[in-house]
């Protein structure tokens, strides 16, 4: 960590909000909450929209650039969680000097791996009409198409070095407004190109390009207005400031690598196995659990700094028990939507893509289901974090990562599962890293049971299978053929839900907190005795985050979020 600044220094550089006042903290919900709304709403409709202009195939075509360049995410992130890191303590304590040696150098290390990684990106582009199954005539509009998709990632990683300053500020209205802009490019030049001249995968390209221009000038203004004495000087760098930069980013690049493998291979085995038209399809169906992940990540980024408090204090009692109760409160929250997706799959393929996508409700629900329980167990992989086991999880993520490659490609050939013997093999490997290794190797490390983590997602599981098959059971009995109809049923199936989770198994303490913040909400006053001038109180039960750490949110460098399982 760098040295304390001198008095003088340190007064340069204004102390970033705390976001804990009432109003920074609703602006901030409202924001993510605006954000998550227009952009699930535009996605929803941009993918039919591509699907009936482009074709199956050509579409295809378009998931899989992303899923091919998002590989480079092992350098983006982790090259950001080391200088968020050392960047966030600099600001929080107000040392200007060590925040501009911080920001310095992290601006030598993001250049230097953009012009590490247009190497590959450029070899990859031009070999990509050999190297991967793509629809005939289509090759250099596909070459195009990659060579956006690639300009959006390395655009990516120098909006992660600039976003750096939102987030620690907590301003995250301002960080919402370059994401909401980026997307609105994207989709806007495609739309427009799309009403001009015949659709094709040029346009796409265009779009990509256009939003990461977009993005990128907003959060180098937004930068520069929240942290002004910070500048963009590679140059400056300090040697010793770049070694502890990049010593940091080693097993996080690792497990980063294991993710990948875990979330974006299956992509490229069905391509290399089905063809383009299969890939198509799959892709089509990948913005469903794509925004399961996202309602989880409205909540999953806040646990980190409470654990980190914890750890701090040595309070193995006080981790232990957030944890639980994050896991337990999270497998509910998520068993409905994962729930109501895999009941009413069928038809909601049926309405939103036509029906020529209703016999991938299987496949649909094999890439839903398992998120109940994976992306609640995500807390668990914080204390690997607190406590310094980076190398473990890194090296249980890579194995795993290969398990299930081997897996999928053998389910799909040999076992004769198709397409859904992909997704099939994800679940299983993800679930099996998550509940029988990562969790018990956790509580050893607490020294606990290795039960302690998984006991407490028995209810969202047992409510996962009883709406998924009270949904199944209407949807082939009383199929709903239209949106009113498909809206009123899974209405009726929530309320039903949400009162069996009110009464049976939740808490009384539960319902207190749940109660308490919906009063606070509507009232839109402070929590009782305190001023709008007081620092946020903590959620009730949960703990106050660690002092001068800021919470961390992590979005991909085009605009989606990055999704840990």
């Amino acid at each position: 960590m760098s040295e304390p600044a001198p008095a003088s220094t340190q007064s340069e550089l204004p102390r970033p909000d705390d976001g804990a006042t009432t109003h920074r903290f609703g602006v901030n919900v409202a924001s993510n909450m605006a954000y998550f709304v227009v952009n699930t709403g535009l996605m929803l409709w941009y993918v039919p929209f591509l699907v009936r202009h482009l074709g199956v195939a050509a579409y295809g075509m378009v998931p899989l650039a992303n899923s091919v360049v998002m590989y480079a995410i092992v350098v983006s992130e982790s090259l950001y969680t080391a200088y968020f890191r050392y960047l966030a303590i600099d600001l929080n304590r107000g040392d200007g000097e060590a925040a501009r040696r911080t920001f310095a150098s992290a601006s030598l290390l993001t250049l230097l791996a953009c012009g590490l990684l247009m190497v590959p990106f450029g070899a990859f582009t031009l070999l990509l009409p050999y190297t991967l199954a793509v629809p005939p005539g289509l090759d250099r509009a596909t070459q195009f198409l990659f060579a956006g998709t690639a300009c959006t990632l390395l655009a990516g990683l120098l909006t992660g070095l600039f976003s750096t300053s939102s987030a620690i500020a907590h301003r995250f209205d301002l960080r919402n407004l370059g994401r909401g802009a980026s997307v609105a490019a994207r989709i806007g030049v495609v739309a427009v190109c799309f009403a001009l001249w015949p659709a094709s995968l040029w346009h796409v390209g265009a779009g990509l390009m256009a939003s990461a221009a977009l993005g990128l000038a907003i959060d180098v203004a937004v930068w520069r207005h929240l942290t002004p004495t910070l500048r963009f000087a590679p140059g400056a760098a300090d040697r010793a400031c770049v070694r502890r930069l990049f010593r940091m980013t080693g097993w996080s690049a690792i497990n980063m690598l294991g993710l990948l493998m875990l979330m974006h291979a299956d992509l490229l085995v069905i391509n290399l196995m089905f063809g383009p038209e299969a890939t198509g399809r799959y892709g089509a169906i990948l913005l469903i659990p794509l925004l399961v992940h996202t309602v989880a990540e409205i909540v999953l980024p806040l646990l980190a700094p409470l654990i980190m408090a914890r750890y701090a204090a040595r309070n193995t009692d006080g981790i232990r028990d957030l944890v639980t109760d994050a896991a337990r409160l999270l497998a509910l929250g998520l068993a409905l939507p994962a729930g109501l997706i895999c009941g009413l799959g069928q038809p909601l393929l049926t309405l939103w893509l036509g029906p020529d996508f209703a016999g991938m409700h299987v496949v649909l629900a094999l890439l839903v289901g398992h998120l109940t329980i994976n992306l609640a167990l995500r807390p668990v992989g914080y204390i690997f974090t607190a406590y310094d086991k980076m190398r473990l999880q890194g090296l249980v993520t890579v194995a795993c990562g290969v398990a299930y490659v081997v897996m999928a490609v053998s389910a799909a050939r040999w076992g004769g599962w198709g397409v859904a013997g992909v997704a099939g093999a994800c679940a299983f490997v993800w679930t099996l890293r998550n509940t029988a290794v990562l969790s018990t190797c956790a509580a050893r490390v607490l020294g606990l049971s290795p039960w302690v983590f998984i006991r407490p997602l028995a209810g969202g599981a047992a409510m996962l299978v009883g709406l998924s098959l009270s949904g199944l059971l209407i949807a082939t009995t009383w199929p709903p053929r239209t949106w009113p109809a498909l809206a009123v049923t899974a209405t009726a199936l929530s309320l039903a839900y949400a009162g069996l989770a009110w009464g049976l198994l939740l808490s009384a303490s539960d319902r207190t907190r749940a109660l308490a913040l919906v009063r606070w909400l509507l009232d839109r006053r402070p929590w009782p005795g305190r001023s709008h001038g007081d620092p946020a109180p903590q959620t009730p039960g949960l703990g106050a985050p660690a002092p001068g750490l800021a919470p961390i949110r992590r979005t991909s460098p085009t605009g989606w979020p990055r999704s840990r399982p």
